[in-house]
């Protein structure tokens, strides 16, 4: 029969290779035999019932139905690292090997995120992962195929889904509220090849970050959420070769493009029960704080001030965003751009509040540690207000690591500097 404490035992088996490989590489004679351990371990359960399942209920790891409420350093280690990877759970099936277990832990050290896709490509047929329903980057990948859709109907006339977007929203700010800062690093990602539809999920989810960071309730957080996944909705009715024009526009193009907001409203005219608030953020968000810019009718009308948080993710995320005539801005100097904007084109209270929010060091910045390490960071106040996640790219003598282990600091007193990444030749979505 077996035990609870055999089972409990896999766990902290498990845990052991993570601490292993720390100082050994896989092939050492140490790791394989921890690797070993975690095999015998797992041999009678599998025998049994031909597979073994690791998940969490309600944040405690448990192996099949029974918890691990051990607060042991290196099982909660183990948990961080499945839930860095986006995971609610992994199943184990008979007949795995050592070969395939050492696959896993590497990738569950690097916090891949495609964790899936990266067991598949390897063929390894014995080690299922099951991806967190909810995480930030499910929602992401969630929101886009929504926004395309719901594009899609606006290009050919169709009248696009109310519920179907808000229903996606209402997902987004939760997200938002739970771990603003893992959300927010998606937006880092970009796909170039769908501009305006990952351009339209980044303004939304940056938006929430405004919203947020000015304590706006839930409710509002909804309407702001929407308003800036369909900002740009009106764009889908300007040809085509307008809007993917890799240059800067002639004035023609300019006057064209100009029109956007408005043929953006009559779109969600079109649309069951869009909120005004979500109309003023259609037609209003190229409007500056002074009231100038676009549209020229609109200047001196009172609007919604959730179009003023749009306009600071709509700059902000634009500045983030390689260009054919401009080199992405760091989200460290985007700040320090839209500080420069504040008063004038943008809302100062709400770039202040925003700016606070994020803190000196945003997801996505570089950095120089007081060792000379170089590392990136990867999520903000996981462990208390102001610490940082960070993951380590290059090592204090210089040297370009294969993998990046991830490790937290409580505060950023250890930090230097921010580090140009194109200087160190280092694309920052391929850490995120």
């Amino acid at each position: 029969m077996i035990t609870p404490q055999q089972i409990k035992q896999i766990p902290a088996s498990l845990a052991a290779v993570l601490q292993g490989m720390r100082l050994y590489p896989g092939e050492h004679p140490q790791v394989r035999r921890q690797l070993d351990a975690v095999l015998d371990c797992m041999r009678p359960l599998l025998q049994q019932r031909g597979r073994l399942q690791l998940g969490f209920a309600d944040g405690t790891l448990l192996v099949e139905d029974l918890p691990c409420l051990e607060q042991h350093p290196a099982i909660l280690e183990l948990s961080q690292k499945i839930r860095a990877c986006d995971l609610k759970g992994i199943r184990f099936d008979v007949g795995i090997d050592k070969t395939e277990l050492l696959e896993l832990m590497v990738q569950l050290n690097r916090g891949n995120t495609e964790i899936a896709d990266a067991l598949d490509i390897l063929g390894i047929s014995h080690i299922h992962v099951i991806p967190e329903e909810d995480s930030p980057r499910e929602i992401y990948r969630q929101t886009l195929d929504v926004v395309e859709t719901v594009f899609e109907d606006a290009r050919l006339g169709r009248r696009p889904s109310t519920s179907l977007a808000f229903n996606t929203v209402h997902k987004m700010v939760s997200t938002a509220i739970g771990r603003p800062y893992a959300l927010l690093a998606m937006t880092l990602l970009k796909d170039y090849d769908n501009y305006t539809f990952t351009h339209s999920v980044n303004v939304s989810v940056i938006s929430l970050t405004v919203g947020r960071a000015c304590n706006l309730p839930e409710e509002q957080l909804t309407l702001l959420g929407m308003g800036g996944m369909m900002h740009d909705l009106g764009k889908m009715t300007i040809e085509h070769e307008i809007i993917t024009k890799p240059g800067q526009l002639n004035e023609q193009e300019r006057i064209k493009m100009m029109e956007h907001p408005q043929r953006g409203v009559e779109i969600v005219a079109r649309m069951d029960d869009i909120p005004p608030e979500v109309v003023d953020i259609i037609h209003h968000h190229h409007l500056r704080y002074d009231r100038t810019g676009y549209p020229k009718n609109s200047r001196g009308r009172v609007l919604s001030p959730l179009v003023d948080m749009v306009a600071i993710a709509d700059i902000f995320d634009a500045m983030t965003t390689v260009r054919c005539y401009q080199k992405p801005f760091t989200p460290k100097k985007a700040l320090d751009h839209l500080q420069e904007m504040s008063g004038s084109h943008l809302h100062p209270e709400f770039v202040s509040a925003f700016i606070n929010f994020l803190g000196p060091y945003p997801v996505g910045t570089l950095v120089r540690l007081n060792d000379n390490m170089i590392a990136l960071v990867v999520d903000q106040n996981h462990q208390g207000e102001g610490s940082l996640k960070l993951k380590q790219i290059i090592t204090a003598e210089g040297q370009r690591l294969s993998e990046s282990p991830e490790f937290s600091l409580p505060d950023s007193s250890r930090i230097l500097a921010e580090v140009d990444p194109l200087l160190k030749g280092i694309q920052v979505d391929e850490y995120l």
